[in-house]
């Protein structure tokens, strides 16, 4: 996997996360990181923490992209949850609260040119970066607004595989990773819509 996040490196606009060379990273990188919690990593947790494992493509997708890809999201969960926003309290394992998910096998009930078009869009600006790997179903999760929202965890590697891919659509967020054995060392990443994060 480093070798090929080297290659994202090389080719696209993205900004990845080493810790251990922090102090290289450029102006226009930390305008998206806040790195003050990690410049004193106790040496025993630094192999663990430091990552090129988090990449950001700032401005990945076009607006264009981001209204085509929100609008099919939403009519999915539409589909799936019926006519009124009804957003679930919270997650069975707690993690998530006031939310919709689903998982899409399918974005359409059978327009075949939608469909086509969403699938060349996410092959383009996603699947064809990670060409080797075989991905599991797309979650769509949207959080209600100003309630909604994700504790801190451990993504479960049987239920979302050790490499996640996320694309922020409607609203930006704030990331927060945090070392699992020393919760005071942590960065935090700011994704806007339209970027797409990597992380593993």
């Amino acid at each position: 996997m480093k070798g090929i996040l080297n290659h994202f490196r090389s080719r696209y606009n993205t900004f990845s996360l080493n810790c251990r060379y922090n102090s290289s990273l450029s102006s226009s990188s930390l305008q998206y990181f806040d790195l003050s919690h990690i410049h004193s990593i106790p040496s025993n947790l630094t192999p663990k923490f430091c990552i090129t494992d988090f990449i950001l493509f700032p401005d990945h997708f076009t607006l264009r992209e981001q209204a085509f890809l929100t609008t099919r999201s939403l009519e999915k969960l539409k589909r799936v949850f019926g006519k009124r926003t009804i957003y679930q309290p919270s997650h069975f394992d707690h993690v998530i609260h006031n939310y919709r998910e689903c998982q899409v096998t399918s974005w359409t009930n059978g327009d075949n040119e939608i469909e086509q078009e969403i699938n060349d869009l996410l092959d383009n600006k996603v699947y064809n970066l990670f060409s080797k790997i075989k991905w599991l179903p797309i979650h769509i999760l949207e959080l209600a607004e100003s309630i909604g929202g994700i504790k801190p965890h451990v993504d479960n590697i049987e239920y979302s595989g050790n490499i996640v891919v996320g694309i922020c659509l409607i609203s930006p967020t704030v990331m927060i990773l945090r070392h699992i054995n020393n919760p005071e060392c942590k960065f935090s990443v700011l994704l806007e819509p339209g970027c797409l994060y990597v992380q593993r």
